[in-house]
């Protein structure tokens, strides 16, 4: 007995430390202008370390960590004005390159919103038009190779605004907000064919689906209760629940990699910041306490 308790009480400080320290090096990638101009940057998930990775002229936005750590994709407006094309940089800021060439005709092109398959092979994004007279705008879901810069458009709608990507678990299918029904909604749809099918809608609008690492529960934003906050839905629409509750927005809400947690942003406290919550809505924390607004995070895979 007295031989095992420092045994047992080693394992336990082992243990705490793990934990402890698994805070300190799991990573977010956001964009933040704290500096005056949107930059990327990454984040310690316990709000600690932060790291910026590009500072040039033009806004640089809603950053996207590939699935094997490495590689970030970004929108940027650092050549085009105020047309947004993609871009590739290493998860340290270097060996930028541009992925998207839409952008050089009339009126403005945004190619925004990334996000790479849980395989790395593709990357969805969505492609918002503004011609000069500022008539018919229209945003459409393409998918892109990172590699080749092949392009295929997943929806090719007239008046319609097909927005906020995301890929399901699997890979398999895509998750999107459209108004094609009236009202923004949810909807899924497979990538090799087949309708989009509405899985969350209300009378307001729903946003930003992104689906759990083990495909059972979709997070979301939605006012259909007056303002902005976070809600999951489980993918056949079923088994509503709202996770926050706030007088401020929140935006953009995004699994961890092992699903245990959700990052958002909001600005309950005045500002846009970073917070981090539970899956079920409990200890919710923020992360980012700065003057620029923070926002849309993303959890760094293997760093």
């Amino acid at each position: 007995m007295r031989a095992s308790l420092p045994l047992a009480l080693l394992l336990f400080l082992l243990t705490a430390a793990c934990a402890a320290n698994g805070e300190a090096t799991q990573r977010l990638v956001f964009d933040s202008q704290r500096d005056g101009d949107a930059d990327i940057y990454t984040i310690a998930a316990d709000g600690t370390g932060v790291r910026q990775l590009t500072d040039v002229p033009g806004r640089d936005y809603e950053p996207d960590a590939g699935p094997d750590g490495k590689t970030v994709v970004f929108a940027s407006q650092r050549a085009t004005g105020e047309s947004a094309q993609l871009y590739l940089m290493d998860i340290d800021g270097s060996n930028v390159r541009r992925l998207t060439f839409s952008a050089g005709g009339s009126g403005t092109v945004l190619d925004d919103y990334p996000e790479w398959s849980p395989d790395g092979t593709r990357i969805v994004f969505q492609r918002t038009v503004i011609p000069e007279d500022k008539k018919h705008v229209y945003a459409d879901i393409w998918l892109i190779d990172p590699k080749t810069g092949q392009e295929t458009a997943l929806t090719n709608t007239t008046n319609i605004w097909d927005s906020t990507p995301s890929f399901s678990a699997d890979g398999k299918a895509l998750l999107y907000e459209s108004n094609r029904a009236g009202s923004f909604d949810i909807y899924r749809q497979p990538i090799d064919g087949g309708e989009a099918v509405r899985i969350a809608g209300s009378d307001g609008t729903d946003s930003d689906a992104k689906e759990s690492p083990d495909g059972r529960r979709i997070a979301f934003v939605s006012d259909r209760d007056g303002d902005f906050e976070v809600y999951v839905v489980d993918p056949d629409g079923s088994n509503l629940r709202q996770l926050t509750s706030s007088e401020g927005k929140e935006d953009c809400p995004q699994w961890s990699p092992d699903g245990t947690r959700l990052s958002f942003s909001s600005d309950r406290d005045g500002d846009q910041e970073l917070y981090v919550m539970n899956a079920d809505g409990s200890d919710q924390r923020r992360l980012t306490n700065s003057p620029g607004g923070d926002e849309v995070a993303d959890w760094i895979t293997g760093d």
